[in-house]
């Protein structure tokens, strides 16, 4: 046993006396809580909204279903979600983002617990969810559509709202320890309960994993040795909550991560290349209801810090890069809202916002001398209010609208309305909603330069743009056991942020790209009994580029996800997972000039299953890649092929 693999065993084993796996969790006795999440929608309003007002499209992913699907990370509840494609540049650990919508990785907000997960230092602004788990995750809630009237920039796509156990009832814990392919072992843990006013979860994972080359088979464009990327996650997170009175609550969110990731840059092996991060965010959040509840104030600070070092020892391969760059964003976020229901068919949300986002970049070269360092910082004020009116029975229409104010471009204005209408004799619910979004400039856009590469930043961006419209229906059928739903949409986007040249030798950024994107959701849910249930969704997206006609990258054209869960014996489980995508454009530099080229449609299957020995114990496995499919999403990255993975699930 290697010192990783030991050092990892010794945590398990350790935290198997208090942790407890949230994906192992049942529901503990004790009273239920004040609000019945499943029920209601967080994100799509901003404040806790019945599903049947809402006029979004929302997928909802709970507990339950992690637990079912056997998913580990975000990426993989997000890249079974329907108008949503992931991509990972190798294994583990690797550069994942998110494309909502056919928009851009950087045109959706992620939060967990209120905090947005994105690094304010990172080239655009994408979140990276390589290292988001999902150990004491009690819910995913997928808005799509343009929403920055309620969360300011970036929100073109939608909004991705987790949010995390909050304990109640008497303390339970139990402990997830799984193995299985390219070295991987991981270790998730949940200890959560409440004493009278006070509500306590604290949780934490750990990852070790020796991957895979990433590099795609038998195309590296050197010499260098096949290296596998290894990959190493800690992962600590806590919540507490007091109960001070009947109207006032607090809260307490927390969350560390550090990692590890070597990897490779595209078609070529770099046996000594990786990247270390530190990230921790905190907040501190007041609930006040007054006014038997019509009345709901939040008042929230919140802060989050990133760093990341990317290292790149000497060899005779790779001499491109600076082998030592140094990157750390904090951001720090003051939130207030008051949410009104002066009368039963009358609800309006306002609230006031002041971020401040800074960035540190700094490069080094072999000897540790400090070669370039650049530090910034911008602060974004907005107001915003929203306003839901049902005067008839499910019957709703919300309207609202944003201000927001940034130190470098100034000021954005997006506005949002929508209607739906539940016909409760059939079931049938008609939504449909129009809106704006924009995206501001990220701190590494405006103020980082390469002048080595003759690459020079533009403090004179504006924010990108984009105006959006959906329609969609959601029929169930049978007391809810089969429901379909469909929605078309469009999102036109202009002042896009990409290269152009300032000169014979220099480059830099202007909005100069404009892109429409057209597409069809569709998604079936038949649950029989219960022990059986089956999903299936469709996307079609239509994504390409105004100025030049060309698709837009990353974007399949089609994308299907199906599932099924069956439980034959009482306390056994067994499921079925298949993913196709088509249609997918890339850029292949392998040639010059560089082209666009079509990548070849895949398909992938897992299989799952999971059986409860006794009350405490539960043992479970998954195989991925069942048919061993070969694809490269990105092009020049490999992907996991045929692989299995098996676990034990205590708790008590």
């Amino acid at each position: 046993m290697t010192p990783a693999r030991s050092m990892l065993s010794s945590i398990a084993l350790a935290a198997g006396l208090g942790l407890s796996f949230a994906q192992a969790q049942q529901a503990p006795p004790g009273p239920a809580p004040a609000v019945t999440l499943p029920d209601l929608v967080v994100g799509a309003d901003r404040t806790p909204v019945p599903m049947n007002l809402v006029n979004a499209s929302v997928t909802v992913v709970r507990r339950e279903e992690i637990e079912r699907r056997q998913w580990r990370t975000l990426s993989d509840v997000l890249s079974q979600s329907p108008g949503i494609s992931v991509t990972t540049s190798g294994g583990p650990g690797k550069t994942t983002q998110l494309f909502m919508r056919g928009l851009n990785a950087n045109h959706s907000v992620v939060l967990i617990d209120g905090v947005r997960v994105d690094d304010p230092s990172s080239v655009n602004g994408a979140a990276n969810l390589a290292h988001l788990r999902l150990e004491s995750v009690d819910r995913v809630e997928i808005v799509r559509g343009p929403m920055s009237t309620l969360y300011g920039s970036d929100a073109l796509g939608g909004v991705i709202n987790i949010i995390t156990r909050k304990g109640s009832g008497r303390p339970t814990a139990a402990l997830a320890v799984e193995a299985g392919s390219y070295g991987t072992v991981n270790a998730d843990g949940l200890v959560s309960g409440s004493y009278g006013p006070v509500s306590f979860a604290f949780g934490g994972s750990a990852t070790i994993a020796d991957g895979f080359s990433a590099v795609a088979d038998g195309r590296s464009t050197n010499r260098a040795p096949i290296d596998y990327d290894g990959y190493r996650n800690l992962s600590l997170n806590g919540r507490l909550g007091f109960d001070v009175t009947e109207w006032l609550k607090l809260q307490w969110f927390g969350r560390y991560t550090r990692t590890r990731t070597e990897y490779d840059a595209s078609r070529a092996e770099d046996p000594n290349i990786y990247e270390t991060t530190r990230a921790l965010s905190t907040r501190v959040q007041a609930d006040i209801e007054l006014w038997d509840g019509r009345s709901k104030t939040m008042l929230a600070w919140s802060f989050s810090e990133t760093e990341r070092r990317d290292v790149d020892e000497a060899d005779p391969f790779n001499t491109v890069f600076s082998p030592d760059s140094r990157n750390r964003g904090r951001r720090m976020q003051l939130e207030a809202t008051t949410s009104l229901t002066p009368f039963e068919m009358v609800s309006v949300l306002v609230g006031v916002e002041a971020r401040r986002d800074s960035l540190l970049s700094e490069s080094f070269n072999a000897t540790g001398r400090l070669t370039s360092s650049t530090a910034a910082a911008v602060w974004t004020r907005g107001v915003f209010a929203n306003a839901r009116f049902t005067p008839a029975d499910g019957l709703s229409f919300t309207a609202g609208t944003r201000i927001e104010n940034h130190d470098a471009f100034g000021t954005a204005a997006t506005w949002r309305l929508g209607a739906s209408y539940l016909v409760r004799e059939t079931d049938t619910k008609i939504r449909g909603s129009v809106g704006t979004a924009f995206k501001a400039p990220s701190l590494d856009q405006l103020y980082v330069n390469f002048p080595s590469f003759g690459f020079f930043a533009n403090r004179n961006l504006r924010p990108e743009r984009s105006t959006g419209f959906e329609v969609g229906i959601d029929q169930k059928l049978f007391d809810g056991k089969l429901a379909f739903g469909a929605t078309v949409f469009h999102n036109l986007v202009s002042d896009l942020i990409q290269t152009t040249s300032c000169g014979t030798s220099c480059s830099t950024l202007t909005n100069v790209a404009r892109a429409r994107v057209d597409g069809v959701e569709l998604s079936l849910d038949v649950r029989p009994s219960e022990n059986l249930n089956f999903h299936a969704d469709y996307t079609f997206t239509n994504a390409h580029n105004l100025l030049t006609g060309a698709p837009l990258l990353n974007r399949p054209r089609h994308q299907v996800n199906l599932h099924a869960n069956w439980q034959p014996l009482a306390g056994w489980w067994v499921g079925a997972g298949l993913a196709y995508r088509r249609g997918r454009y890339e850029t292949d530099f392998s040639t010059f000039p560089s082209r666009t080229v079509e990548m070849a449609g895949y398909t992938t299957v897992r299989l799952t299953t999971s059986y409860d020995v006794t009350q405490w114990l539960q043992l479970f496995g998954r195989v991925e890649n069942v048919t061993d499919s070969y694809y490269e999403e990105p092009l020049g990255f490999r992907t996991p092929r045929l692989s299995a993975y098996a676990g034990a699930r205590v708790r008590y």
